[in-house]
Parts: structure tokens; sequence; C-alpha cells
């Protein structure tokens, strides 16, 4: 092919992309024969649209073998196929009617969109024998199919349409046979393929490892109110990202330190309530750092904001965010005022009775001028030997000792 020739099947090319263009105005068009059609009033004719699921098994599997030999994508399974069959049709006549047409001109046709959910692909089929249809001079034709910026890939016009039924692009070759692949992949669909993945390789080991775990991860208090009382929690909203924009009103926590587990448990609230499901939730960190990788990597894939979070739970069911289930009230300290609270009574720190039995309650003496106790007024807040107590206790906690 020369030169001119180049430019030649380069113009007709170009002209005929502009005119689909222009032709479609703004409408997505999936056509395997475009041109003035008549499927009525035609004896044993028309147009049959089906939708074929997991269901449909047999229809299924005929599609998905011949998706998966000419693509070689063996693991494609369909969830969805849409077929709308053209059986004996004719172009519609002002001269004649379908039913006589049709006996010697006439069309049969099949398009078939499939998909797994990831892939989708438009499969044309072109009946060789029932092929003899003849526009009229005036009326357009062509066949192809547009994109999401309208513009088209155009297999046919009126010069060539009869060559559909005769040549291929499949391989192994089948004459009247195309197929195209119209995947358009978004970073949150890569996402959700990766956190299906995820899941299916972790559902088991890491799944019951976690699970296990947790048991020896401190428990969050259901409400803030009563996690502000705990000191073996430090404030850190930066645990969730966007803190203020996806997630208003929301606070986090977590512990100070990994406890002789190697888990530091979190925790989120949202107006004081504890956030137990994802995205608002957060989960216990790890400090292997294999594992908090990989849990980290399955988060964003399955539960970043910035994705649908459409397989979320599935996440939930490996790594979940704690729930308070564990947590009891007398976990956290007795305040002053309450009518179980004890009577604070010592002002000064007894080391030795302290060190020697640290279950023992700290007292605070104060000597009357006649050697006898009286008991302080309850009316003070939390002093150092207060403070020192509810450190201790959620020490004990954290490192399970005592």
């Amino acid at each position: 092919m020369n030169v001119y020739n180049h430019i030649h099947v380069a113009s007709m090319l170009f002209v005929k992309i502009y005119r689909w263009t222009a032709a479609v105005q703004k409408h997505i068009v999936i056509a395997p024969l475009w041109t003035n059609i008549d499927s009525r009033n035609i004896s044993g004719g028309g147009l049959w649209i089906h939708v074929f699921t997991e269901k449909d098994k047999t229809d299924v599997a005929q599609i998905q073998s011949l998706v998966r030999t000419y693509t070689n994508q063996t693991e494609f399974n369909v969830s969805v196929a849409l077929v709308a069959t053209w059986k004996h049709v004719t172009i519609h006549s002002p001269y004649e009617p379908g039913y006589e047409l049709v006996t010697h001109q006439n069309l049969s046709m099949q398009v078939i969109i499939v998909t797994d959910g990831m892939y989708t692909y438009i499969m044309f089929n072109y009946d060789r024998e029932q092929f003899s249809i003849r526009p009229l001079p005036e009326v357009p034709v062509a066949s192809g199919y547009t994109h999401l910026d309208y513009s088209g890939t155009v297999l046919s016009t009126r010069n060539n349409f009869t060559n559909l039924n005769k040549e291929s692009n499949v391989n192994p070759a089948f004459p009247g046979r195309w197929l195209y692949n119209v995947t358009y992949i978004t970073t949150s669909m890569w996402n959700e393929t990766r956190c299906l993945q995820f899941v299916k390789e972790n559902n088991n080991i890491l799944k019951s490892w976690i699970i296990e775990q947790l048991v020896f991860a401190l428990p969050c208090p259901c409400q803030e109110v009563l996690m502000l009382e705990d000191y073996t929690f430090t404030r850190k909203d930066e645990i969730l990202p966007g803190i203020g924009t996806k997630f208003t009103h929301t606070t986090c926590y977590e512990s100070w330190f990994f406890s002789a587990y190697g888990i530091k448990q979190r925790c989120c609230y949202m107006f004081s309530k504890l956030q137990s499901q994802y995205p608002g939730a957060v989960a216990a960190e790890f400090e292997n750092e294999t594992i908090a990788s990989k849990l980290q990597e399955g988060y964003y894939q399955c539960c970043s904001p910035d994705g649908s979070q459409k397989y979320c739970p599935l996440y939930q069911t490996i790594n979940p965010p704690d729930d308070c289930s564990r947590y009891t009230i007398s976990d956290e300290i007795q305040l002053d005022g309450r009518k179980d609270s004890p009577e604070i009574k010592d002002v000064s720190l007894d080391v030795d009775t302290y060190t020697t039995n640290p279950r023992n309650r700290v007292k605070r003496k104060v000597q009357s001028d006649d050697k006898q106790e009286k008991s302080e007024s309850n009316g003070d807040s939390f002093n150092d030997e207060t403070i020192l107590q509810i450190v201790y206790r959620n020490l004990k906690k954290m490192f399970k000792f005592g």
C-alpha cells in the first residue's frame, strides 16, 4: 500500500468516526447493524431480549466458554449477560410489506454484552445464511459502538457491511463473530477486586489468629465520657484520615503502648458513641509489621472512604473493631459523690503498705490534736494518690498482672 492509500484509508476512517459521533448525539449506542430495520409483522421473526445470570447455567456456560476461548481469561466468570437477537428481520420499506420482503431479503444477528463484574465484552454474531438485507440508498448503514466519551468504534458502513458475516476478529477465526473488550476499570473497581482477593486469601488463618489475639486487647469503653476517665488511652484523631471532613463529630483514641501481647487497642467515637462498624470504626493495631501492613492494605481496598466500600463488611469479618461487649463499668474509677464511692481518708501515702500489697486501697490519714482520725472532706478533686490508683489499675489491665 502506497502513501496515497494510507492517507485515503486514514481519511475514510476519520470520516466514519466523525459521522458516527455526530449521529449518536451523545448517546451510548451499541449497534450490530444500524439502519432502518423492521421486526414487525413478520411470521417467525422479530427481536428477542434476554438477561442471563448465574442461575441460567446452560446459556451462561456457553457464553463464558466463548469469552474464555477468545480472550485467554480462564478465570472469567459471567455475572450477567444481556443478549439481543434479531431473527428474520428486514428493512422498513414503503413499497413492500415486511412479510413479503422477508422472503427475498432478511437478516438474523445477535449482540451479547457480558461482564464478570470487572471485565466487559461486546460480541456481535451474524448469521451466514440469513444476511441478504439491502437497505435503501437514502438510508444510513453502520455497525459499531460508542465509548464513554461518545466517540465510536465503527465496524462497517454501507460500503462494507456485507462483509460482517464473512470476516471475524476472533482467534480461532469464526466468520460472522466479532468480540470487543469495552472494559472501563476505575480505581474503585480495582480495589474491589483486590479486596475480594484479600478476603479469599485471609478468611481462614489470619481471621482465626486475629480473633484469638483480640481476647488480650483492652476493651473500648462504650461511651467517650468513660474513655475520658481511662488513662490507658490517649487521644489520636489521625487514626482515621479526614477527621472533621469525612468523619465529622468523631474523635479517636489508642492505647499508650503495645501490650505484652503486641496489641494496641484503638477506639473511635461519634457523638460520644463507640463506632463498631467500618468505615467510621477503627480496629486494634498489631505490633507485627507484616500483619499490620497486610491489614492496612486490606482496609484501604475494602473500606477506604474514597472507594465504594461495597465489600467493607467482608473485611470486618476478618479484622473486626472492638464493640465494647467485654467492657464493664466496674473497670472504671469510682467518682466522688456516687453511693458506691469509698470514702477517701488519708493524705499521706503509706509507701510500705502500698508496695507490699498493691491491691490495698491507699489511705489518707489526718491526725487531730487528740490523736484521733478524722475524715477529710470529699469535695476536693482527684489528687496525686488517686491518679496513682488509676494508672496502676489501668497498667494492670493492660499487662494482665496481679
